[in-house]
């Protein structure tokens, strides 16, 4: 996951999130033109997630996800392909997900996944 981060932390400009998102490396089911299938996730956060797909995918395609948070109740939402990033080293070639439709009890437990991870990371650090 560090390759990931770098990759983010190294674009050019002043590139910065809307929403932050945490590491999430666990299964995601695709819906895609009608053809469902599991593939990996890399990060998720409120806003997006980050995925591998079965084929390759152009910016502005439609999916459906669908996902647990570690444990909680099963996460569909609907998202749109607003990135690409390029195969590099072991990781896949992956694309940046804008969920739509998301709503505000999902939104809340995606928050709260992502803000316990930051408190776990600023204890370990201090």
């Amino acid at each position: 996951m560090a390759e990931i981060k770098d990759e983010l932390e190294n674009k050019p400009g002043n590139y910065r999130r809307r929403v932050p998102r945490r590491n999430f490396e666990c299964p995601v089911g695709v819906l895609l033109q009608g053809d469902y299938t599991i593939q990996r996730s890399f990060q998720v956060g409120e806003g997006g997630m980050m995925i591998s797909a079965p084929k390759k995918l152009d910016v502005g395609v439609q999916i459906v996800t669908s996902f647990y948070l570690e444990g909680l109740q099963l996460i569909i939402v609907r998202g749109i392909v607003r990135n690409i990033m390029p195969a590099k080293g072991s990781l896949p070639e992956r694309y940046g997900i804008e969920f739509t439709h998301l709503g505000s009890k999902y939104k809340r437990e995606i928050r709260n996944f992502v803000s316990a991870a930051t408190r776990l990371e600023n204890q370990k650090a201090g």
